[in-house]
């Protein structure tokens, strides 16, 4: 057995391949074998992240495109850390990830005699953080893995402390989204300080660049200006039924973003609107302060119509209705119980009005589908017409002289 052992021993020892130093089995085996263990661990880390996605109800292609970057980042790092265990040196790869950049960018310094008769670089040597590959690798890492305690820190605080305080589904929106921000900019500022890029230099681009910004991106700087008058103003709040009236679009509110407004029509479709036209174009909110809406259904009959009857079908109709609200309790304001005007004497009607409040304006348009079906059963039962646009055509002969 010992003599097997030393057998297998000294194979592992002999070298595989040479590099900057030799590379033994023994190596490669440390190398292959960490490599599968981190492969392994990314992979249940993958699947827990999945899991987490789909319980934040995240968009399908975001959660695939966000768990490709993890593993392209958990690849790099086990690739990275694996030659580490090894102690495999990289050689070459190692010098151009670990190469500074900012290098490429500096004019080269001239040699200056001195009176010993020395050679010395001007300007001295400046103590700062190198701008790598390597770097810029983990600074890209650090922001996605705050994106990524960003979003499962926001579940645990809705969860366990803003629902706990019952705070109001719009309130709990501009906490979370603020507290997004706040961790992704502290990522952000790590990253950089990782990356070797210190902010007076991002301050100085900024200040050269504010020009062209400010002509060339003026309306996405609207827009976000915008995003920050709706979350904090709240003429809309999430969950709000919204009707555009130049548009034509009526749907709830879903999200508000910075650049956007997401809403989710009747049809189930998400439609997003820039945050500029919420601001600036006439937007009917119908649940600002409650979810009640009035429908009105508009009604002809024949001029041969008794009026009072057809008052007494419309209201019996709307009384029979389950979503109709038939005696509002006093703390429901300015709602009433169904009622009906007669508005018109039209050229070819009688013209009447049915009012009726319901409690969910989302719903209006299947109650007033449910209303119209109703009155043209019961008109049909009591023998009231609906008359239609008639005209009298009378021809003339003209009379030969």
């Amino acid at each position: 057995m010992e003599i097997l052992w030393q057998q297998i021993n000294d194979f592992l020892n002999q070298t595989a391949i040479r590099l900057d130093e030799p590379v033994t089995y023994w190596h490669i085996l440390r190398l292959f074998g960490f490599l599968v263990v981190w492969l392994f661990l990314a992979g249940l880390t993958r699947r827990w992240l999945r899991r987490l996605f789909v319980r934040l109800r995240m968009p399908e292609d975001i959660i695939n495109r966000t768990l490709a970057v993890f593993f392209l980042i958990m690849l790099f790092i086990g690739i990275g850390v694996s030659f580490q265990v090894a102690e495999i040196s990289t050689g070459i790869l190692g010098k151009v990830l670990h190469y500074d950049l900012s290098e490429i960018f500096q004019p080269q310094e001239k040699a200056v005699d001195t009176d010993a008769g020395e050679q010395v670089t001007g300007g001295g040597e400046v103590d700062k953080g190198k701008f790598t590959l390597a770097n810029l690798f983990y600074g890209f890492a650090i922001v996605f893995g705050m994106f990524i305690l960003s979003k499962f820190s926001q579940l645990i605080l809705q969860r366990q402390v803003l629902q706990a305080f019952q705070i109001d589904r719009h309130a709990q929106f501009i906490i979370l989204r603020v507290f997004h921000f706040f961790l992704i900019t502290i990522g952000v500022l790590i990253s950089l300080t990782t990356i070797g890029i210190s902010l007076t230099s991002i301050a100085i681009i900024f200040g050269g660049l504010s020009i062209g910004i400010g002509f060339g991106l003026q309306n996405t700087v609207a827009n976000i200006m915008s995003g920050l008058i709706l979350l904090f103003e709240r003429p809309i709040k999430i969950g709000d039924l919204v009707e555009i009236i130049d548009f034509n679009l009526f749907g709830r509110v879903t999200s508000i973003n910075l650049r956007s407004t997401v809403i989710l029509s009747l049809d189930e479709k998400e439609i997003i609107v820039p945050n500029l036209q919420m601001v600036s174009e006439p937007v009917h909110n119908l649940t600002h302060y409650n979810n009640r809406f009035r429908v009105t259904i508009r009604v002809g009959v024949s001029y041969g119509s008794d009026v009072e009857l057809v008052k007494r079908v419309l209201i019996e109709v709307a009384h029979a209705h389950p979503e109709v609200i038939k005696d509002p309790p006093p703390q429901m304001e300015n709602v009433t119980a169904p009622f009906v005007r007669f508005t018109d004497f039209g050229e070819s009607s009688l013209d009447f009005q049915l009012y009726a409040w319901i409690p969910d304006s989302f719903q209006r348009f299947d109650v007033a589908s449910d209303l119209h079906f109703m009155i043209w059963h019961k008109f049909k039962e009591h023998g009231i017409k609906i008359p239609f646009p008639q005209r009298d055509v009378h021809f003339y002969q003209e009379k030969d002289d």
